[in-house]
């Protein structure tokens, strides 16, 4: 009878789960001392619970790993220079040597193992009235969370690594199919709508209570809108990638957006068991500023709802967060600077002005023109202004998208009573806020803080229920638009693309897409423009939410766009004015092997079946 500790711990030999790593946190220490054992879990309703809950540990997170995904894109930096982070930036990682935060194929198959080992057992499970698994009802429910964990972890690694091996069983050490071959795409994807399917017709539309943070029908609908989109997406999708592979469908098909549309379109249109729709978008409107007077907001105060999605632990637009930290404030600490929030080193995730850029006039000109990638157009070392726009650079963070105002801190703002400066002077002199030997970008990340947690005297005092954003809505609002948009032949009426995001430009307070086609010059039956529209408000929309990174990879723009990012230079001139001014911040290496991680060399080398990714 196998000890519990191999049956959590040991997660390979030959090749798909070369590393040998851990499960089952929750479990470890009674594992280890070697009181619990695979039959003894199996027939406890309560460790049976707890073994579940353990699978849900391995999801992917977002900020309580202090420094943001995003902090390797063009959209972010990281203060300290973060070891994994620099890394990324120079391109200094390969199939011997990843990032610690590159580490995911033996995390993920670690927690699919886990997976296929509770399916087996789960419906031999004795129920207990006294524990959590008290009815046959809350076994099978648990049963499908498993299908659905399974699909997750199966999606995840299909967005690092493309198509990979399916295990669907228990291996032992000496297994065959640990030496199986990674799967076509359409085995892959197969595969994983299956697992999405079942667990949506089967799970409940709405978890609650102690459940709230526990994957639904919607979960599951939500796994497979995501999936359809990586796959039907250029990386995948392409008639001049060669011929079909584990990262190719071997030519272009565009019912492959289609197919990602009606999925995305699925979870629009969720419904719980009454017939009532599951998520919308949190429309908010402030009669006053109730951020009070420490604070400044020049946003709309009809764009109130886009805030307060972050910080309202329940809410009708969070479809699956990832709450560890529960009540906290460390995610206030460490996105403020050290000097503002009284708690030492901070600021770990800055945004660069890249990102800043991107952001419209409240009236919806861009405020700077760009190429075909989003990326501002240069003169004399600075951005080109749209003059259409009235943009005026010295005067940069005024008439700007509420979103803008609920994303970045700049200098001049004001938060806790106290004002950002983040000037340097002609003298040597630097304002507070001014990351001297460190990264700096002029910019500070305000989007998921709570600011009412803020006091000028005592630094971060207040908590705040933090939902990291897994599966947000608006996601597939845009997701959906995208789709549609690339699946309709260029010319052709747009009109559920339009209606899709004039939702989220109505929730922001912007104007309607029609509206800002026409002020713009563009033409909404034209794909090209739509598509650069889209992309643009999907950069705004889930920035620092772990897309970014994915979506510049899946659209191939990565060499293009993450060559250079931008500092906003403040300097202060001796009448107290400031004069505005862009710069490099830092030149970074991206090739097009870099839209793939490299399957770890251990994989490669002990599965004579196992294909490498191009380029590495």
């Amino acid at each position: 009878m196998k000890q519990l500790k191999y049956i959590l711990f040991i997660f390979a030999i030959s090749a798909t789960l070369a590393a040998c790593v851990k499960d089952g946190a929750g479990l470890l220490d009674k594992a280890e001392s070697g009181d619990l054992n695979e039959e003894r879990v199996f027939s406890s309703a309560k460790y049976t619970k707890e073994f579940l809950t353990d699978i849900y540990r391995r999801i992917p997170y977002g900020w309580d790993d202090n420094v943001y995904l995003d902090a390797a894109t063009d959209d972010g930096e990281s203060r300290p220079w973060w070891g994994w982070v620099n890394t990324v930036h120079v391109g200094a990682y390969n199939p011997t040597s990843l990032p610690d935060k590159f580490k995911r194929w033996a995390n993920y198959y670690a927690a699919i193992r886990a997976c296929n080992l509770f399916l087996s057992k789960i419906d031999n499970v004795p129920v207990d009235p006294e524990q959590y698994m008290a009815t046959e009802e809350i076994r099978d429910r648990l049963k499908y969370e498993a299908f659905c964990l399974r699909a997750l972890y199966y999606t995840e690694l299909v967005r690092w690594y493309g198509s990979v091996p399916i295990i669907t069983t228990v291996p032992e050490r000496d297994d065959e199919v640990l030496k199986s071959p990674r799967a076509s795409l359409e085995e892959i994807k197969e595969f994983i709508l299956a697992d999405c399917d079942t667990a949506a017709k089967h799970l409940p539309a709405r978890q609650t209570g102690v459940d709230y943070m526990r994957v639904t029908s919607g979960v599951a609908k939500s796994i497979k809108a995501r999936l359809l989109l990586h796959l039907a997406s250029p990386l995948f999708n392409s008639a001049t990638s060669g011929p079909a592979s584990p990262w190719s469908w071997g030519g272009y098909d565009a019912n492959r957006w289609k197919e990602a549309a009606d999925a995305a379109k699925a979870v629009m249109d969720h419904v719980d068991e009454n017939g009532a729709p599951v998520y919308s978008l949190v429309v908010k409107t402030g009669a006053n500023n109730f951020f009070g007077n420490k604070v400044t907001y020049p946003g709309s105060l009809k764009a109130i709802g886009w805030y307060d999605v972050f910080i309202t632990r329940v809410n009708t637009e969070m479809i699956l967060g990832y709450g560890k930290k529960g009540l906290t404030n460390e995610l206030d600490k460490w996105q403020l600077p050290g000097a503002m929030q009284k708690a030492g080193d901070a600021s770990y995730t800055l945004p660069t002005y890249n990102y800043a850029a991107c952001f419209e006039t409240k009236d919806g000109y861009p405020v700077y023109q760009t190429d075909d990638y989003g990326v501002p157009l240069m003169s004399n070392g600075e951005f080109v202004v749209n003059p259409a726009s009235g943009f005026n650079p010295q005067q940069p963070y005024e008439n700007r998208d509420s979103r803008f105002y609920h994303s970045l801190w700049y200098n001049g703002a004001m938060f806790g009573g106290t004002t950002f400066n983040t000037w340097r002077a002609e003298d040597g002199s630097m304002g507070q806020e001014f990351l001297n030997g460190y990264g700096h970008t002029g910019l500070f990340l305000r989007k998921f803080m709570d600011p009412k947690n803020v006091s000028l005297n005592n630094g971060v005092t207040g908590q705040t229920n933090h939902n990291f954003p897994l599966y947000r809505y608006v996601e597939f609002l845009l997701g959906y638009a995208e789709a549609m948009n690339e699946f309709l032949p260029d010319g052709a009426a747009r009109t559920e693309v339009i209606q899709a995001l004039d939702l989220i430009r109505a929730r922001a307070d912007m104007p309607g897409v029609a509206a800002t086609f026409t002020k713009n010059g563009w033409n909404t039956a034209n794909q090209k423009h739509m598509r650069k529209f889209i992309r643009n408000e999907r950069r705004i929309e889930l920035a620092f939410e772990e897309h970014r990174f994915f979506d510049v990879r899946r659209w191939l723009i990565g060499e293009q766009t993450q060559k250079v990012v931008y500092e906003h230079d403040v300097l202060k001139k001796p009448d107290g004015s400031f004069v505005y001014s862009i710069k490099v911040w830092e030149r970074r290496v991206f090739q097009s092997k870099h839209n793939l991680l490299p399957l770890p060399q251990s994989e490669v080398n002990n599965n004579p079946n196992m294909q490498q990714n191009p380029g590495w």
